[in-house]
């Protein structure tokens, strides 16, 4: 009977060492979404006569951000997409800040723009 008490003992604290150790692994130290912290102001417009899309991107996070991607998509009036055009925006962009885009796109009667890809910027203070 003490011999099964000890075994019942050690496993109940095996079990809760590693209970301990995967929630650890589950945990996102309060990473968020990119997707609250960057995000786009923006109008239709028109460059040497041609149709655009321009505006800002800004953003509200603590980090810098770059390589974005731009993605303009065209519809028609029932909402579905006839045209796709996808624009790079050059430059990093600081906490607090914005960053000018234009994209020219083909005449449709409305837009979706969204931001299709960035990175954030990862300094390393080891170097």
């Amino acid at each position: 009977m003490a011999q099964t008490s000890t075994c019942l003992a050690g496993l109940a604290l095996v079990m809760t060492l590693l209970g301990s150790v995967v929630s650890l692994w589950a945990q996102n130290f309060g990473i968020v979404d990119g997707a609250s912290l960057l995000t786009l102001d923006w109008e239709r417009g028109e460059y040497r006569g041609r149709p655009t899309v321009h505006g800002y991107i800004n953003n509200r996070s603590v980090m810098v951000a770059n390589n974005f991607q731009v993605t303009v998509e065209g519809l028609d009036a029932t909402g579905t997409v006839i045209s796709t055009t996808v624009d790079r925006v050059p430059g990093d962009l600081a906490p607090g800040s914005r960053s000018y885009f234009e994209v020219l796109v083909p005449t449709t009667s409305n837009y979706r723009v969204s931001l299709s890809s960035y990175s954030w910027v990862d300094f390393d203070c080891r170097r």
